[in-house]
């Protein structure tokens, strides 16, 4: 009788944990390919629509395919939707919250008690500033500044060659008579100073006086992260093919070690970011409204105790 109840019992874990891997395996898997190749898309369809407005040719010939573009986009849609369901279904097998993944703990208290110190603020922090707390914080804020050095190396790189310069060009004339606003490079210069804000902005962590949604920075590192990494790996992975004599792509007038830099640069780039993003959005989380864990994300210390002390807490998601 024993026996018997705990294998009825064991049987819906098991059939539990088998869906949930294999959600998360079809997410993967649809994200891979979504992700192949959405760089190029995105990319590609921002230099079609300069090109429609200027009348001049990219650097470059993307070309822009709306039926592969769209494919991909509903694919890592679709993926992204998976892995988000699978991530839900672990963290409620574990007894988690399924909307934010805490669990009971002396780091996931209620909302508006105090720790042993008697501080509100998990962040901690000055006037303007909140630090992070922890190695993974460190690391993550470290990351968002990494992220702004990457991003300005590529983006002076394409600017210079906008405005003429021939650093990284075996052919100084490899790209002819190019502008700044020459698809391919002044668009592609100011990706790169979103990303340099994306970076900065993890990094310091973004405060409410910006009245800005939090999701929207995420979002924008996560189309980013997406676009960065597949293209850095799957970029390396030619130049090593290079190395070994398997592949002798065009190198279109381009030094050949700008794509040996460039593209591990990219998946360097991509990984800074996600990771500087991800601690971003664990800083700044605040309290889940589902299941009342956590604490205010921003709370400036005053002088003193009491309301005046908690003032500019702000809850969030």
């Amino acid at each position: 009788m024993r026996t018997t109840h705990l294998r009825r019992r064991s049987r819906p874990t098991r059939t539990g944990a088998l869906a949930t891997a294999a959600t998360a395996v079809a997410g993967l898997a649809l994200t891979g390919v979504g992700a192949s190749g959405i760089a190029f898309d995105i990319v590609g369809g921002i230099m079609a629509a300069i090109a429609a407005a200027t009348g001049e040719s990219g650097v470059v010939g993307l070309g822009f395919d709306w039926p592969m573009a769209a494919a991909r986009a509903a694919a890592l849609a679709a993926g992204t939707t998976l892995l988000v369901t699978a991530v839900r279904r672990r963290r409620r097998g574990r007894g988690a919250c399924a909307h934010c993944g805490r669990s009971e703990g002396p780091d996931n208290v209620q909302a508006g008690t105090r720790d042993d110190a008697g501080h509100t603020s998990p962040a901690g922090g000055g006037r303007e500033r909140w630090q992070a707390r922890g190695a993974w914080q460190r690391i993550s804020v470290r990351a968002g500044y990494l992220t702004v050095l990457l991003a300005a190396g590529y983006g002076a790189l394409k600017v210079q060659w906008g405005l003429g310069g021939t650093v990284g060009l075996a052919d100084p004339r490899a790209f002819g008579d190019v502008h700044l606003w020459t698809p391919g490079l002044g668009d592609t210069g100011v990706l790169a100073l979103i990303g340099m804000a994306l970076g900065l902005g993890f990094a310091r962590t973004w405060r409410p006086p910006l009245h800005m949604p939090r999701w929207m920075p995420l979002a924008a590192a996560f189309v980013g992260s997406v676009m960065l990494v597949p293209v850095g790996v799957l970029g390396t992975g030619l130049r090593v093919a290079v190395a070994l004599g398997l592949a002798n792509p065009s190198l279109e007038g381009v030094s050949p070690w700008v794509f040996d830099v460039i593209y591990p640069w990219f998946l360097a780039w991509g990984l800074a970011m996600g990771t500087a993003a991800v601690g971003y959005h664990h800083r700044t989380r605040g309290v889940c409204r589902a299941c009342g864990r956590g604490r205010p994300a921003f709370v400036r210390h005053a002088r003193g105790e009491g309301a005046a002390a908690r003032e500019g807490a702000t809850t969030t998601l």
